[in-house]
C-alpha cells in the first residue's frame, strides 16, 4: 500500500489493484487454490487410528478397600469444617490401623474426649464453687420466685441486683457454665454430623463394620438397644452434672424436670430414627463422662486437677421430688401467693 499525493489531492492505492484507462480499479489476482494446495491429485491422507478407550477406573469400594481415602470423592471433607478431620480422624483408624468401623468410632470418640478433658474438670470446679454458697443461692432464686408470685417488677430487680453482687464477689460466673455448655455442644455436633454424613453417604464398608447384633451401621438399631442404652446414660450423665457444670440438685425444679427427664427421653426417640454409628458415639460419650464422674469423685484426683470438694448441706425432710417442686410453684404463681413453702403435702401456704 502506497500513498501520493497530487494538487492537494490524496491517493491511497494497494498492491494488487490495477486501474483501467477510465481510472477504475480492478483487483488482481495473485495466488489460486492451485498454486496454494498444488495441483488437483487427490492425496490420500494419512490419519492415525484413535487411541483405545482408557480402562474404566476402580470403584469406590475398590479405593478403600485398596487403602485410599475417598473422602473427596463422596463430598465429605471440606478444610473449613471441623467434621472433616473427624473423618478424616476415623478414616485413618480404619485404614492404617486396620480397625474394624465401629472399633474406629469408639477409640475417635476416647481419643477426642481425653483431647478435652479440661471442659469436665471446668465444670466440676464450676458444681464445686456453686455447692458452697447453695443456701445463698437458693435464698435469692427463692426470693425471685416470690416477687414474681407478686408481680412486683422493682423487687426482682433488688434480687437480681444482690445476687450479681454476692456472685461477683464469690467469684461465681455464669458465663463459665455457658462456656462449658457451649464446648460441649460444639464437640457433639462435630462427632454427630462426622459420623451422620459418613453414614447417610454409605462409606464403603459402614454396612458391615458393626457389631453383634447391629452389623450395619448405616442402618437403625434393630433391636433398639443402642438408643436405650444412650438415654439411660444421659440421664444419669445429667443427674451428676459432669457435663452442664450444675448437679441435679443445683438445678431448679423446673429445669431438673427438663435435664433429668427431658433431654434423655428427646435422645431416646430421636436415636431410634439415627443409624446405629450415631447411637453407638452416644453411648461411647456418656460411658466416658460416667468415668470422668467416678474420678472426680477420688479427692486425689480432685486434688491434682485443683478442683474443690463439693460440699453437702442437709436437706429439709419436706422437701418434694422434682415433680411435686415444679407442680407447686405452678400452682403457687397461679395463686398469686407472697410467700411460699413448697412441700408434698402443701400447695402454697402464706407464712
Amino acid at each position: 500500500m502506497f500513498k501520493f499525493s497530487y494538487r492537494n489531492i490524496s491517493v491511497v492505492v494497494s498492491p494488487g489493484l490495477k486501474f483501467s484507462n477510465s481510472g477504475t480499479p480492478i483487483q488482481a489476482r495473485f495466488l489460486s487454490t492451485q498454486d496454494v494446495f498444488g495441483s488437483g491429485t487427490k492425496v490420500p491422507l494419512d490419519i492415525p487410528a484413535p487411541p483405545p478407550p482408557a480402562p474404566p477406573g476402580l470403584s469406590l469400594e475398590e479405593l478403600a478397600e485398596s487403602g485410599q481415602s475417598v473422602l473427596e470423592e463422596l463430598g465429605l471433607f471440606s478444610w473449613w469444617k471441623p467434621s472433616s478431620y473427624f473423618r478424616w480422624a476415623l478414616e485413618s483408624l480404619h485404614i492404617h490401623l486396620d480397625m474394624p468401623w465401629w472399633a474406629a468410632i469408639v477409640a475417635a470418640t476416647v481419643t477426642l474426649r481425653l483431647a478435652t478433658i479440661y471442659v469436665p474438670i471446668m465444670s466440676q470446679k464450676l458444681v464445686a464453687k456453686q455447692s458452697q454458697y447453695k443456701p445463698e443461692l437458693e435464698g435469692f432464686r427463692q426470693r425471685m420466685q416470690d416477687a414474681q408470685a407478686e408481680g412486683n417488677n422493682l423487687m426482682m430487680q433488688q434480687v437480681l441486683l444482690e445476687q450479681r453482687a454476692f456472685m461477683k464477689s464469690k467469684d461465681i460466673k455464669l458465663g463459665r457454665q455457658l462456656l462449658v455448655m457451649v464446648a460441649n455442644g460444639g464437640i457433639f455436633m462435630t462427632q454427630f454430623f462426622a459420623i451422620r454424613g459418613m453414614a447417610n453417604a454409605n462409606y464403603p464398608g459402614f454396612s458391615t463394620g458393626g457389631l453383634s447384633w447391629f452389623t450395619d451401621l448405616t442402618a437403625i438399631d434393630p433391636m433398639y438397644t443402642l438408643p436405650i442404652i444412650s438415654a439411660a446414660t444421659l440421664y444419669l450423665v445429667m443427674k451428676v452434672g459432669v457435663e452442664t457444670g450444675a448437679s441435679a440438685d443445683q438445678m431448679s425444679p423446673s429445669m431438673k424436670l427438663a435435664m433429668l427427664y427431658g433431654v434423655p427421653v428427646i435422645v431416646l426417640v430421636s436415636s431410634t430414627r439415627f443409624a446405629s454409628a450415631i447411637c453407638l458415639y452416644w453411648t461411647t460419650s456418656n460411658v466416658i463422662s460416667l468415668i470422668y464422674a467416678g474420678m472426680f469423685k477420688t479427692p486425689a484426683i480432685r486434688s491434682m486437677f485443683g478442683i474443690p470438694p463439693i460440699v453437702r448441706h442437709p436437706t429439709k425432710e419436706q422437701r418434694a421430688s422434682a415433680w411435686k417442686e415444679a407442680l407447686a410453684q405452678y400452682k403457687a404463681k397461679k395463686e398469686g401467693c407472697s410467700k411460699h413453702i413448697y412441700s408434698p403435702r402443701e400447695r402454697c401456704r402464706v407464712v
